[in-house]
């Protein structure tokens, strides 16, 4: 495979580049060979036909491919993420009535000129119990909506009204649930099953408390101190391949949002297939270009349909060809999908546990 220098001693390919003669041809031979994205709404669509993959940054089978989008941002005006906008205050998120009910939140955007993304598998904490959103959510400024939520500590209903964010990001096992249209049983199960391969378990069934439990906390603090750094500033989206197979894809319409996103992103595919995957040395194999790659044109041959999501975003989401995607528009412009393959990818456990 061919590599097109960049700026800033970058390395990238173009994701449709699989033959090595094409980065030769130009760029009106690559976008010819570019799979068709017509079956996508069209913020989606535009996003995907300006995507080029990066070099990617591998650690212990982890193979993570920034996505690069050809040209400027085009998602305009003032962004915030959940955590940011939660710990200054501009974003208040509370139980719904006097008592509170398990699949509904309120949240008020307090702020006048900036919106707030809410990225599906976020987690709150607080209230009194932790949430995971559903949905991918855009929330316009002075705007109050009530979002949809699973619970992810199910031996626990007490504690005040307000919530925080819990500045995490659901593994990738449950985000799969989420997307498959599970029931609130099926993601206690999910969760139980993910602190007990932890070794993580706790009184509550708390998964925040399993993440952030001190032998989890430094393993994934170390993934974070080998990947993030090396990841290009300018990324908009990553695709993560593990040991020669793509397990989920992060577009963004701004590159600032992914890399806010990024550390948690890490964190998230680091439980499943580093923390509880097999024990496996440093460095990219070599058929995980071809499986990042593959992944994109699936994606790309899928498409994606209008789905409902509250606030002031247009839902999108992908049900076809193998793809779980979901994500939220804003106008004409995308502000973030997110797709898994359709059939789980589960690695036995690393000799010893976590």
């Amino acid at each position: 495979m061919q590599f097109v220098s960049f700026p800033r001693a970058v390395r990238y390919f173009a994701a449709f580049a699989v033959f090595a003669a094409l980065a030769l041809l130009g760029p009106a031979a690559a976008a010819a060979r570019r799979p068709s994205t017509a079956g996508h709404v069209r913020e989606l669509a535009r996003a995907l036909d300006r995507v080029q993959i990066a070099a990617p940054v591998s650690y212990r089978g982890l193979s993570i491919y920034p996505v690069l989008l050809e040209g400027s941002d085009q998602l305009p005006g003032r962004w915030l993420t959940l955590d940011d906008a939660v710990a200054a205050g501009k974003l208040e998120v509370r139980e719904k009535g006097a008592s509170g009910t398990v699949p509904v939140v309120v949240v008020r955007n307090r702020t006048r000129d900036e919106h707030v993304f809410i990225m599906a598998g976020e987690v709150l904490t607080g209230g009194k119990q932790t949430r995971t959103i559903r949905h991918d959510v855009v929330v316009a400024p002075g705007q109050t909506i009530e979002l949809k939520v699973f619970c992810v500590e199910a031996r626990r209903w007490e504690g005040g009204k307000e919530f925080s964010a819990g500045k995490l990001l659901v593994p990738p096992s449950i985000q799969q649930s989420l997307r498959s249209g599970v029931d609130q049983r099926e993601i206690w199960d999910e969760v139980a099953r993910s602190n007990q391969a932890l070794g993580a378990e706790n009184p509550t069934g708390s998964l925040e408390r399993a993440m952030r439990s001190p032998e989890v906390e430094q393993r994934l603090a170390e993934v974070r101190r080998r990947i993030a750094p090396e990841v290009p500033r300018e990324a908009a989206g990553f695709i993560f391949v593990v040991r020669g197979r793509a397990v989920g894809a992060e577009l963004f319409g701004r590159a600032d949002l992914a890399r806010k996103l990024l550390p948690k992103l890490i964190d998230a595919y680091a439980v499943d297939f580093i923390i509880l995957g097999r024990d496996e040395p440093s460095g990219r194999r070599p058929d995980a270009d071809r499986a990042a790659i593959g992944f994109y044109e699936r994606i790309c041959r899928a498409g994606s349909e209008r789905a409902a999501t509250p606030g002031a975003g247009a839902g999108i989401r992908t049900r076809a060809s193998g793809i779980l995607g979901d994500g939220v528009g804003l106008g004409s412009n995308l502000v973030h999908y997110g797709a898994q393959p359709e059939t789980r990818i589960i690695y036995p456990r690393s000799e010893g546990g976590p």
